[in-house]
């Protein structure tokens, strides 16, 4: 008698969508991922303030087709408190806008990382709450910053342009700064000053970015979550520890660097500027690419990738693109495996001395990331 054995299959696990970690390693669809980006922050700003303009479009296909760049980092939020009132007042509208942007990333293939809360004051003043409330898991603004992101993530989890998933822009820029001198700006229309409640902390940060990693949690369990941070002061640690303006020694200041980001993230965060030449760690004043090497050195120790979400130069001198070629070499050297310069713009202005236009003085730049991905990039057939 003939004996037939049938073996159900085992379920398949989907492919995770975007970039992830593994440990330590950037991925995407199953392998070793490494590539450079760019900025493009005001494509959704743009439709935002006008429901006709198409500029995304000319820019995405700019960026695919003639430079071959995988993927944008972008503000996804409006700037300031006041322009929240359109989410506010029509959420489906707003969301129509945003579906165009990632629908034409997908037709352009694309990736986006979005960045969901831009500016640091932004949510606080819109709730008027002082900002210390975003350390308060229950403040309105916390609240707000969970529907939000609950919304976001929900809509985009399945589009295959989302990349990853950024918090703001250099937050932690704003906490620790000694005494009570270094207060934001007052609030956009507003006469009343900051006060000691508007003050942040570094406690306080790191609690709303574990809140928000959760939350994304909750509805992608894969893709790259990143703060957004900028590199620290040469001082975080003394403005940390003993509120004042003490240069960092080197451990101090990496320690400092690396607790900034909560364990549960992946991914660590800095952004890179001319500023990092030669300010750094006290008695070595070391160059921007060793302080790179040393960043380097420290997130592959704790088995964290890095993401240097912005790298550039204004203007376009001869002393300007030095330092911008610097800060390239200084990205393929250390193998960074993700990085984005700043800051694309199609036609027009944004920000003239940074707008890196296709047809501008600027353009070497996509030349100079095009170039560098065609000898550098893994994993982004």
């Amino acid at each position: 008698m003939l004996l037939l054995v049938t073996f159900s299959a085992m379920p398949q696990t989907p492919e995770p969508l975007g970039i992830y970690v593994l440990n330590g390693v950037a991925m995407r669809h199953g392998k070793p991922y490494r590539a450079m980006g760019i900025n493009y922050n005001n494509c959704f700003g743009a439709i935002l303030n006008d429901p006709e303009n198409r500029d995304f479009v000319q820019g995405f296909e700019i960026l695919k087709k003639q430079y071959n760049i995988p993927y944008i980092r972008f503000m996804a939020c409006p700037y300031e408190h006041g322009k929240w009132s359109f989410y506010l007042k029509d959420g489906d509208e707003y969301f129509r806008r945003m579906d165009m942007i990632v629908k034409e990333a997908e037709i352009q293939g694309l990736g986006l990382i979005p960045s969901m809360f831009w500016y640091v004051v932004s949510v606080p003043d819109l709730m008027n709450e002082p900002l210390s409330e975003l350390g308060n898991s229950n403040s309105r603004s916390r609240k707000f910053i969970r529907k939000y992101t609950a919304e976001f993530v929900s809509r985009y989890k399945d589009s295959p342009a989302i990349y990853g998933w950024e918090v703001g822009n250099e937050y932690m820029l704003y906490a620790d700064l000694p005494k009570y001198e270094h207060l934001p700006p007052k609030k956009r229309g507003s006469d009343e000053p900051r006060t000691e409640k508007d003050k942040l902390f570094r406690g306080m940060l790191t609690d709303l970015y574990e809140d928000f990693y959760q939350t994304i949690r909750k509805y992608d369990k894969d893709r790259i979550i990143v703060t957004g941070d900028s590199i620290p002061r040469a001082q975080a640690w003394h403005n940390h520890n003993e509120d004042n303006w003490t240069q960092d020694t080197r451990d101090q200041w990496l320690s400092r660097f690396m607790a900034d980001t909560p364990d549960c993230y992946g991914v660590v965060s800095f952004h890179l500027y001319k500023e990092a030449d030669g300010n750094y760690f006290k008695d070595e004043n070391v160059s921007l690419e060793q302080l790179v090497a040393a960043i380097a050195s420290e997130c592959r120790e704790n088995k964290k990738v890095i993401w240097c979400g912005e790298l550039g130069m204004p203007e376009n001198d001869a002393d300007s693109q030095e330092v911008f070629n610097r800060m390239m070499k200084a990205v393929e050297a250390n193998e960074i495996p993700l990085s984005a310069i700043w800051n694309f713009l199609p036609s027009g202005k944004y920000q003239p001395e940074w707008d890196i236009l296709p047809t501008g003085s600027r353009s070497y730049m996509l030349d100079a990331v095009k170039q560098l991905n065609e000898r550098f990039s893994l994993g982004t057939e």
